[in-house]
């Protein structure tokens, strides 16, 4: 319980006390009383309603295709092809690469005049000439949301091939003898036997995208403007730039009750769950 509360409950409290205060970075000592100024502050900020779709885009859009991509890499690791333990271990590659090197390496290949991606779809004839993806505001969210499946999807794949591989075979030898055919098999044996995995991992794929600082900051540090901005960038910005950090607090206390949302509407899910157990 001291932990608990030296690690979480004073932070959270602490950052709810200064989201009642105008505080600088600079000076903390001059830190002035203004009540629910910040929150005011923050529904009439004209670019906090992007912020927030940029963050619902980049969690829904990005957890989901994380999770589908993950789960058919796992499901064909799963199938005992050739090589799969080598396999195994090139699809963790992304996982284990540390953030920033990822990010980086993503920033490099949708680059404007030197990146991969637009050498690629030039040579394909997809588009005529370079875009420069990372600078403009209508596809400046994109490449980031790419990275980010691209490091999740083989967290989502290990969690699917260990899954399956829980599943007792005689379950489907049993279904096989009573006709039942490979989608029926998939249906009825394989996704009720996973169901409690996937919804552990879809709540960490949510957490972890909700939070999540490094791939956008580095490929593109929230701009133009706030065109790719989430919540934690728009948090980094106003404490560590701005030096705002009761505005700053603000936005964490917005980014804490989203993430409470997700819990909540997770911990029913996981309460269905155990239940049909």
């Amino acid at each position: 319980m001291a932990l608990v509360g030296l690690f979480i409950l004073y932070p959270i409290a602490q950052a709810i006390y200064s989201s009642f205060f105008t505080k600088s970075l600079l000076a903390p000592s001059e830190a002035e009383f203004v009540g629910l100024a910040n929150y005011v502050e923050i529904w009439a900020d004209p670019d906090i309603h992007q912020v927030l779709w940029n963050t619902f885009v980049w969690v829904t859009v990005g957890s989901l295709a994380a999770i589908v991509l993950g789960f058919l890499m796992g499901w064909l690791l799963d199938e005992k092809l050739p090589y799969t333990s080598v396999a195994s271990a090139i699809v963790l590659i992304p996982w284990v690469l540390p953030r920033v090197v990822g990010a980086s390496i993503w920033q490099f290949m949708f680059g404007g005049s030197q990146g991969i991606v637009n050498e690629l779809l030039v040579q394909m004839g997809v588009i005529d000439e370079y875009i420069v993806m990372l600078g403009a505001n209508q596809y400046s969210l994109w490449p980031p949301i790419i990275g980010m499946v691209w490091r999740l999807a083989p967290l989502f794949a290990l969690l699917t091939l260990t899954s399956l591989q829980g599943i007792d075979e005689h379950l489907y030898e049993a279904a096989r003898m009573d006709g039942a055919t490979p989608w029926e098999q998939f249906r009825y044996i394989t996704i009720p036997m996973m169901k409690y995995n996937l919804a552990i991992g879809f709540l960490l794929m949510l957490i972890y995208n909700v939070r999540n600082f490094s791939m956008v900051w580095v490929m593109t540090k929230g701009g133009p403007g706030v065109s790719s901005s989430t919540l934690p960038v728009m948090i980094y910005r106003a404490a560590f730039i701005d030096f705002e950090v009761g505005f700053a607090s603000a936005l964490s206390v917005l980014l804490f009750v989203v993430l409470l949302v997700f819990s909540y509407y997770y911990i029913k899910f996981y309460d269905k769950v155990r239940g049909d157990m």
